[in-house]
C-alpha cells in the first residue's frame, strides 16, 4: 500500500485519538466513501485499548446492505494486526424461531457489533433488556463504553435512550449531518494518494437510449484493463421511482440485451431482484449480494433505484449512469461513493501507469452534485483568449519549480549496508514486519527488488537501519535527482477555496470575487500570517495598476490548477504548495509556507515527526533558493510569536534562525 495511504489513515487516527483523551464526548469524523474508515476506526479503538484495557466499544451500524455483519467480518481481519481487538457479533436472528432462546452478550469481548435494525422497541434485545443489562454490567465493571456511530448521517434514534451509560461518542459519515465534524481526510488529498478514485462527470443531455449506449460503449474500452488484473469491472445504473422506473426499466433491459452484457436488478427490497443469468435461480435470494461485489462476478451491470446507497462494497465498480435525478446531495454522494474505491489498493504502486490511471478514474453520467461551500475566485486582469497575456499571470514570467526525476533501484548500490546474517536475533519477526510497514517507499521498493527467499528478508530486516541511511542519502540528494522546470503561474486564472475556513478580507491583492472580497483559510495560523504580509504591502510590495486600481502582487496560492510548488523528499516523493507568494519592489520574489506548532483544538502534533518534516522542506528550499534565485521562507507559529527561517541564494543565515515577526517586517520594510 502506497504511503501516501497509510500517512492519511495515520493522522486521522492521531486527531481522533487526541480528542478522544482531552475527554471530548462527541467526536465526528467526515471521510470519502472508500477512504478506509473501517480501518480507521479498529485502528483507533486498538490504540485507546493500549491506554485504558477497560474500555469498551458498542459500534452501532446501519443493518442495510450486510453493513453490520461487513465491519464484524472486517474487525475480526484486523484482530489479527491490531490484537486487542476481541469483536462479539449482537443478534437475534439466528435464533429467533427459538423462542426459549435468551440473548447473553459476553462482556469477556471488547468489541460489540450491532445492527441497528436489532435494537428497536419491538426487537428482541430491547424486550429481553439484553443491551441495558450488558451495559449495566460494564459499568458495575467499571469499564468505559464508548459508542461509535457508523455512517452517522442516517438517524438512529433508539439508542438515545442509553445515552448515560456511554462515556463517548464517535461518529463516522462520508456525509455528516449539516456537514459538520472535527476531524476530515481531505477528498483531494485522498484522490491524489488513489486512496479513492477521482470522479469524472459527463453531463448527460442525451435520450435514454443514446446516452445509455453511449456510456457502455466507454465501459467496454476499460474492461480489458481490469480484466489483466483478474478484475471484472461493473457498470451501475441508478433509474427513477415508480411509473418512470418501470417504463425506463425496459428500455435499459433491451440495450444491455443488445449490448450482451449480463445485468441484476433490485429496485425495492435488497433480498429481491431479477436477472437474466443463473442469479435467477438461486434459492438464497441473499447470495445474490456475495455474487455482485466479488471482483470475479460474472454480472457486468447493476440497476438499482436507492438500495445500495451506503453498506454496499463494490471496489470493481466504475461507471455509474444516473437516470433518476434525487435531489439530495446527500444521496447522490452516497451512491457516487459505491464506484469511488479503489479495487487494487494494496498493490497499486506495482500496477504500470496506464492500469493506474485507468483504475484512479470513475465515471459519473448524470447531475454533478454542488458543493456550496466551494467558492470560485479569478485572478485579477483582463481575461484573453491566450491566458498567459493576463497582467499578474505575466508579471511573474516563467515560474521557476523544482521536480524530483524518477529514481531507479539500480543507481543505489545496498551491498555495503549488509552484514553476515545473525545466528541469534532477539527481534522477532512481529517487530520486524512492523518496522518494514513504516518505512519509505524507496526502502519498500529496494526490498521488493533484493528479496527472492526467506533468507534475504531477514538480512534485510537485520540491516534495515544502514539500508535506510543509505537510501535516504540518495533520495534526498537533490543536485542529483532534482531539475528547474520553467512553467506559468498558473494553468487558469479561476480558483476554488473552502468559504468555511477562516476568513480575511482583502481588497487589493491579486484574487477577486465577483460578489465579496472576504477569503477563507485552511487555519488560524495562515489567517495571521496573511494579515501580517498585507500589513507590509505599503512598503515592500510591488504594485501595478489594472483597470485604473492598484493591485500588489501578493496573494494566496490556492491550489487548484496552481503551479507554484517544489517537489521534496519525506519517506516518499511529496510536492509543496506554499501558502503565499510576494514580488517585492525590487522585483524579487517571496514564497512563504506557514507553519504552526500550537496544539489545535483537533489536532496533537507528533513533535519528532513534525520537527523531521520542517527539516526535509528546509532542506529542499534552500537548493530551490540556490538555484530559483528566489526567498523562501518558513514561518512557524509557536505561542504568540512567530520563528521564520529564511533561506536566500542557497544560505541560511543566524539572523534569519532567530527571526520573529518584529524582526520579519524590519527586514521586509528596509531590506527588501
Amino acid at each position: 500500500m502506497k504511503q501516501e495511504i497509510l500517512e492519511i489513515q495515520d493522522r486521522a487516527v492521531s486527531e481522533l485519538l487526541y480528542l478522544a483523551k482531552s475527554g471530548k464526548s462527541s467526536i465526528s469524523l467526515k471521510a470519502p466513501t472508500g477512504s478506509g474508515k473501517t480501518h480507521i476506526m479498529a485502528r483507533l479503538m486498538n490504540e485507546m485499548l493500549k491506554e485504558n484495557e477497560n474500555l469498551v466499544f458498542l459500534v452501532s451500524t446501519i443493518s442495510k446492505g450486510r453493513l453490520a455483519s461487513q465491519n464484524y467480518e472486517r474487525f475480526n481481519e484486523f484482530s489479527l494486526k491490531f490484537t486487542r481487538l476481541k469483536p462479539f457479533y449482537i443478534s437475534s436472528e439466528k435464533d429467533a424461531k427459538n423462542k426459549e432462546y435468551s440473548i447473553h452478550i459476553d462482556t469477556s469481548f471488547n468489541v460489540f457489533v450491532l445492527p441497528s435494525a436489532q435494537y428497536t422497541k419491538t426487537s428482541k434485545i430491547n424486550k429481553e433488556k439484553s443491551l441495558l443489562i450488558f451495559l449495566q454490567r460494564c459499568k458495575e465493571e467499571s469499564k468505559k463504553v464508548i459508542l461509535l456511530r457508523d455512517e452517522s448521517h442516517i438517524a438512529t434514534n433508539n439508542l438515545n435512550e442509553l445515552s448515560s451509560y456511554f462515556s463517548q461518542t464517535i461518529h463516522f459519515s462520508a456525509t455528516p449531518k449539516d456537514d459538520k465534524y472535527d476531524v476530515k481526510i481531505d477528498e483531494k488529498e485522498a484522490e491524489r494518494a488513489n486512496l479513492i478514485k477521482t470522479v469524472e462527470y459527463i453531463d448527460e443531455k442525451e435520450e435514454l437510449e443514446k446516452g445509455l449506449n453511449r456510456a457502455l460503449d466507454k465501459f467496454k474500452s476499460i474492461q480489458n484493463f481490469y480484466f489483466k488484473e483478474g478484475i471484472r469491472p461493473a457498470f451501475i445504473i441508478q433509474i427513477s421511482n415508480k411509473d418512470f422506473g418501470k417504463n425506463e426499466m425496459k428500455e435499459i433491459k433491451q440495450i444491455l440485451e443488445k449490448q450482451g452484457l449480463r445485468w441484476v436488478c433490485f429496485v425495492e427490497k435488497e433480498k429481491d431482484y431479477e436477472s437474466n443469468t443463473r442469479l435467477e435461480k438461486l434459492k438464497n435470494k441473499s447470495l445474490w449480494q456475495n455474487y455482485v461485489k466479488e471482483n470475479d462476478s460474472f454480472i457486468d451491470v447493476i440497476i438499482f433505484k436507492m438500495v445500495i446507497t451506503e453498506g454496499f462494497d463494490i471496489p470493481r465498480a466504475c461507471m455509474l449512469y444516473q437516470v433518476r435525478d434525487t435531489n439530495s446531495k446527500q444521496l447522490d454522494e452516497q451512491v457516487i461513493g459505491r464506484v469511488r474505491r479503489n479495487p487494487c489498493l494494496k498493490r497499486f504502486e506495482y500496477l504500470d501507469k496506464e492500469t493506474q490511471e485507468i483504475f484512479s478514474k470513475a465515471y459519473i453520467y448524470g447531475i454533478k452534485p454542488m458543493e456550496k461551500s466551494k467558492k470560485r475566485i479569478r485572478l485579477k486582469g483582463e481575461i484573453h483568449k491566450n491566458l498567459f497575456e493576463n497582467e499578474i499571470i505575466k508579471e511573474f514570467g516563467k515560474f521557476e519549480i523544482i521536480v524530483l526525476k524518477e529514481i531507479h533501484m539500480g543507481d543505489i548500490d545496498i551491498r555495503d549496508c549488509l552484514k553476515n546474517l545473525k545466528e541469534y536475533d532477539s527481534e522477532s519477526i512481529f517487530e520486524k514486519y512492523k518496522k518494514l510497514q513504516k518505512v519509505s517507499e524507496v526502502v519498500k521498493r529496494k526490498q521488493k527488488e533484493f528479496v527472492k527467499t526467506y533468507e534475504d528478508w531477514f538480512l534485510f530486516s537485520q540491516n534495515l537501519k544502514a539500508i535506510q541511511d543509505k537510501l535516504n542519502s540518495v533520495v534526498e540528494d537533490y543536485e542529483k535527482y532534482a531539475q528547474i522546470e520553467k512553467v506559468e503561474l498558473r494553468e487558469d486564472i479561476y480558483s476554488f477555496y473552502d468559504s468555511r475556513g477562516e476568513s480575511v478580507w482583502l481588497d487589493n491583492w491579486i484574487w477577486s470575487d465577483s460578489k465579496e472580497e472576504e477569503f477563507s483559510f485552511d487555519s488560524e495560523a495562515e489567517k495571521e500570517f496573511c494579515k501580517i504580509l498585507y500589513t507590509l504591502c505599503e512598503k515592500s510590495c510591488k504594485k501595478i495598476s489594472i483597470n485604473g486600481k492598484e493591485i500588489y502582487l501578493f496573494g494566496k496560492n490556492f491550489i487548484d490548477k496552481s503551479n507554484v510548488k517544489f517537489d521534496y523528499y519525506h519517506l516518499r516523493k511529496r510536492t509543496s504548495y506554499p501558502d503565499f507568494i510576494f514580488k517585492d519592489i525590487k522585483n524579487k520574489i517571496h514564497i512563504f509556507e506557514v507553519k504552526s506548532v500550537n496544539q489545535s483544538k483537533s489536532f496533537a502534533l507528533d513533535d519528532e515527526e513534525y520537527k523531521e518534516k520542517i527539516e526535509k522542506l528546509k532542506k529542499a528550499y534552500t537548493f530551490a533558493s540556490k538555484k530559483t534565485g528566489y526567498i523562501f521562507y518558513l514561518p512557524v507559529k509557536n505561542g504568540d510569536d512567530w520563528s521564520i527561517w529564511r533561506c536566500e541564494n542557497g544560505k541560511v543565515d543566524e539572523e534569519a534562525k532567530r527571526m520573529n515577526k518584529a524582526m520579519f517586517a524590519e527586514y521586509m520594510n528596509g531590506g527588501a
